[in-house]
């Protein structure tokens, strides 16, 4: 028997070549195809040579597939991952090839042994051949085991996230829930201090004043003064503050709790991340007269706070200006005011 042979010659840590023609390391393959690997044994090397160029072959064909699965992968992505999720189905498929392989090997290597004494060349056999098969299998399921880990961490983070997602739905749900229900009792405040105001009138016969109909009143008393002041000769501007500053020493009793309040419920909206809804609700809830009384209260030093709100939220987009005092007063505020248009696209649509 002419065993399979590959030979090396060279020059390894300072030693000298074995051929005096060539100082440096020589490589030297021979590979003697006519020598069987065992004896009796049709396979030789020439087989074994072309199983590598076949598997080479494969290889660079599979590569050049790119991005496109290889043969196999569907069947075996459906041990690893099924779409039912049992990969118990999988894997007990597995176990029982693998059992009738390891069984029928030794049926059959056991059913050809005619001697006693090729028992022990058969256990060599069975030692050499099914013990890697059963290692490799081994490694096989190493890998499944690591690949199935990583799915199962897909899938948990993508879980998390949907939660931490639910989660904060859930929260930003909740917090509008607080937001509307605070909102609609500071709503329901405002009108019990309007229905509370009232004036009581001297004269029996003209009778008491309550509600919204007391920002009339307040309207016509304020109109007076204005063209009392305006008569001596000042700007509009300063005619305004000046009656309103009477007005008011007159009837900050009944007004500035409505003020102070109206002014914390504007503040409460600007504060919340959904604005324009709630503020339309807001400006619903106020009468023409209201509204009126509003606009004067913001020309003077203690409304300009209101001022800047009602120009950022079109507070008086309601008010009929022919209620006003002048028709060039309503040139006293920005066009914001009046018109919902004007106003910047987050305050509208925030």
């Amino acid at each position: 028997m002419r065993p399979l042979s590959i030979a090396f010659w060279g020059i390894a840590n300072g030693r000298q070549s074995r051929s005096p023609s060539h100082p440096q390391t020589i490589l030297r393959l021979s590979i003697l195809a006519d020598t069987s690997l065992f004896e009796g044994n049709a396979m030789n090397g020439w087989v074994i040579f072309w199983l590598a160029i076949i598997a080479f072959v494969a290889l660079v064909w599979a590569n050049s597939r790119g991005t496109q699965r290889w043969p196999g992968f569907d069947g075996f992505q459906a041990i690893v991952a099924p779409k039912a999720g049992d990969s118990a189905h999988g894997f007990y498929k597995i176990l029982v090839v693998s059992v009738l392989i390891v069984a029928g090997t030794f049926i059959f290597g056991y059913a050809k042994l005619d001697k006693a004494e090729t028992l022990a060349w058969f256990g060599d056999f069975v030692g050499g051949v099914i013990g890697p098969v059963l290692t490799f299998l081994t490694f096989v399921g190493l890998l499944v085991t690591i690949i199935l880990q990583q799915n199962a961490n897909r899938e948990a983070r993508a879980e998390a996230a949907k939660a931490e997602q639910a989660f904060e739905k859930q929260l930003s749900s909740q917090k509008r829930e607080s937001f509307e229900s605070t909102f609609f009792q500071m709503l329901t405040l405002h009108n019990t201090i309007v229905t509370s105001i009232d004036i009581r009138r001297s004269d029996i016969k003209l009778g008491d004043i309550k509600g919204r109909d007391c920002f009339k009143f307040f309207s016509q008393i304020l109109r007076a003064k204005f063209e009392q002041d305006k008569e001596l000769g000042l700007t509009d501007r300063d005619a305004i503050r000046i009656a309103y500053s009477a007005f008011w020493i007159e009837w900050q009793q009944d007004l500035g709790h409505y003020f102070r309040y109206l002014y914390n419920v504007i503040r409460f909206i600007d504060e919340a991340n959904v604005r324009a809804r709630y503020m339309k609700l807001l400006r619903a809830q106020l009468s023409d007269f209201e509204l009126v009384i509003m606009f004067y209260n913001c020309q003077t030093e203690q409304g300009a706070k209101l001022g800047k709100y009602a120009e950022q939220y079109a507070m008086f987009d309601n008010l009929p200006k022919h209620l006003l005092y002048s028709p060039t007063h309503a040139g006293l505020m920005h066009g914001s005011a009046f018109d919902e248009t004007l106003l910047p696209q987050q305050a509208v649509y925030g």
